[in-house]
């Protein structure tokens, strides 16, 4: 094959880090958003990248902005700690069943918007926002029609839609998403001198989950190594950076069963109402904690049903694929989530350039592709899995054992 097209459905990491390997390939390549623009919703905030999501990165992108993304990365990321609450002190707690080790790789915390606008540099002929897929036709070629009545044709296809994927609905609707039961509203403050008074400096380093309070909550800093923005000016002029000052994100994780509005409610109301949710939520908190959810920014507060992938056996290869949490979803619990898709479009990136290059046929590159990323990904949900199975329900319940 001497020219290859390739349609990809969504605009998150996974998909634009596919687009950027792409095109460093020489492969043509458009990728279609449901969103209207890369802020029109709050998504997560502060996540961990460890050797996995670094090594696609490295694969994908041009040296300039991989450099930029090394350049732009919060502090090293290298444990998980429990701390207990309980009567409004904050202190460690062990961790039932494995060490704090185990649970995440070593990495960095990086903000999710700035890894994102990174991956957007430089493609805006190639990511097309307000564009939501709405079905397919596949033949020797693919036709994607969307809601809006348009249409357009590639050689492949790429689901990489989310959770929530039109691709794989259609393409693999035997694939099933578990409910955990378990409900996120998450945020962003800024680091405030009133707010760290009362938190103890150990904090700073790593992802917390706070137990012995109601509800259980999570919280992340991230502290940027240099200024993003005079980063950015250096080594990729014109490129504007949102995210310049340290910030904290927190998530309240709460039992479906106990949110008082229900999820209907809450996933449909706008994100400074959902803020106001929040604050009630965390009324009798942990003084510091309470602070650090009151002094959010309320139009980055957003609600997220937790689910997950139900792992199925691989499917026979063909010109559709699919791609991050629409084929293997997974809960956060091991920072795994944006390192996967990372991963997944590295390989995939890899794989299609063999079909270039070495002459393999595009179905077995897909095919290749597939059986790796499967491997990874739910060996992924599986661990994320067991990891919220042995102390997220503890977590949220307020029952992890406490040490004085």
């Amino acid at each position: 094959m001497d020219f290859m097209r390739v349609l990809v459905a969504g605009a998150g990491l996974g998909g634009l880090c596919l687009a950027q390997g792409l095109r460093q390939a020489g492969i043509d390549v458009a990728v279609f958003e449901q969103d209207v623009s890369p802020y029109s919703r709050a998504q997560g905030h502060r996540i961990h990248i460890d050797h996995r999501g670094d090594d696609a990165l490295r694969t994908c992108l041009p040296a300039p902005l991989y450099q930029l993304y090394l350049d732009t990365r919060g502090q090293p990321n290298e444990r998980f700690q429990v701390l207990s609450a309980a009567e409004h002190r904050l202190r460690e707690v062990p961790i039932p069943g494995p060490t704090p080790q185990a649970i995440i790789n070593p990495g960095s915390a990086v903000s999710r918007l700035t890894l994102r606008e990174i991956l957007l540099a430089d493609m805006d002929d190639i990511v097309h926002f307000g564009k939501a897929v709405d079905r397919f036709e596949s033949d020797t070629r693919v036709r994607v029609h969307f809601r809006d009545g348009g249409s357009d044709t590639g050689d492949l296809l790429v689901g990489a839609d989310g959770i929530g994927s039109a691709v794989r609905r259609q393409y693999l609707p035997h694939a099933e998403l578990r409910d955990t039961g378990v409900r996120w509203i998450g945020g962003k403050s800024p680091i405030t001198p009133e707010a760290s008074a009362t938190l103890p400096p150990e904090l700073g380093g790593s992802f917390a989950a706070i137990t012995g309070t109601d509800p259980a909550m999570g919280i992340g800093y991230l502290r940027f190594t240099n200024d993003p923005q005079e980063t950015a000016d250096r080594l990729w002029p014109g490129l504007r950076l949102t995210d310049r000052a340290d910030f904290v994100m927190w998530a309240i994780t709460i039992a479906a069963t106990r949110l008082p509005d229900g999820d209907a409610a809450l996933s449909t109301i706008g994100s400074a109402t959902l803020h106001q949710r929040a604050v009630e939520l965390t009324r009798r908190s942990h003084p510091g904690l309470r602070t650090i959810v009151k002094q959010g920014w309320p139009e980055h507060t957003f609600f997220l049903r937790m689910a997950t992938s139900v792992p199925i056996v691989t499917w026979r290869p063909s010109n559709v694929t699919l791609l991050g949490d629409a084929i293997h979803a997974m809960p956060p619990a091991k920072g795994s989530g944006a390192n996967t898709a990372l991963a997944d479009a590295g390989t995939l990136t890899r794989c299609l350039h063999s079909v270039l290059n070495q002459g393999t046929p595009l179905v077995t590159a897909v095919g290749n592709y597939e059986k790796e990323m499967t491997d990874r990904g739910f060996h992924a949900v599986r661990a994320s899995t067991d990891v919220l199975d042995s102390i997220g329900q503890e977590l949220i319940n307020g029952s992890v054992p406490e040490t004085r």
